[in-house]
């Protein structure tokens, strides 16, 4: 394992029945006292929180800090807050600090040990991605100048299953994310190719399965 000293804080810790990973946006409603009161902390103090799976039962608690993109409409009349945030960057949790009414954790950065990029893995997972979008009718999805360089950002485009992210999050190797991401992909055009998304109404936005 690896850990990288430089994120080696004290963040509010939102647990969700989801996985955040870096680049993905996510928009968010706040209605829980504790939850609305570390929002107005954040908002604040300009600072970021991070997400963790409520469901993990890994000894590894992996997650991803959030950065509050937007405020979407604003603050309502019952002082609930919708939310967008972004996957910024991901960590272990380290330990848990209860003083506040909400979670907080001693955190450190989850870093790849493996960091090199095999080019050829990453173009081969933009020709499979670039075939989906097609493919669902999302040609504008489809970026103008330049191709995904990370596995993060393919990731990003794309509704992946929760169980795929876990996997994505917790890998410490940008290839093997890109094999992971290139076998989610190529599974996904089968369905599309089977399925038919002309003829049986299939959804522009699927979720992909590992």
């Amino acid at each position: 394992m690896y850990f990288d000293r430089s994120m080696n804080d004290k963040i509010p810790i939102f647990p969700l029945p989801l996985v955040l990973l870096p680049g993905e946006k996510l928009p968010l409603h706040i209605f829980e006292e504790k939850y609305k009161k570390m929002i107005e902390y954040c908002l604040k103090n300009n600072q970021k929180f991070g997400i963790i799976n409520s469901k993990n039962s890994d000894s590894l608690v992996i997650g991803c800090t959030a950065s509050i993109e937007q405020l979407v409409g604003g603050e309502n009349d019952s002082r609930e807050y919708d939310i967008l945030v972004s996957g910024v960057e991901r960590f272990i949790v380290k330990s848990y600090n209860t003083s506040e009414p909400y979670k907080q954790a001693y955190v450190k950065t989850w870093n790849d040990i493996d960091d090199t990029i095999d080019e050829t893995l990453l173009q081969e997972a933009n020709v499979f991605l670039y075939e989906v979008l097609l493919k669902l009718g999302a040609s504008s999805k489809i970026p103008q100048i330049d191709m995904p360089k990370s596995s993060f950002e393919i990731a990003s485009m794309l509704d992946i299953d929760k169980r795929a992210k876990k996997i994505l999050l917790k890998s410490q190797s940008e290839n093997d994310r890109l094999i992971v991401l290139k076998r989610i992909l190529k599974k996904a055009i089968i369905k599309i190719d089977y399925e038919d998304p002309a003829r049986s109404g299939y959804p522009s936005y699927a979720q992909f399965e590992a």
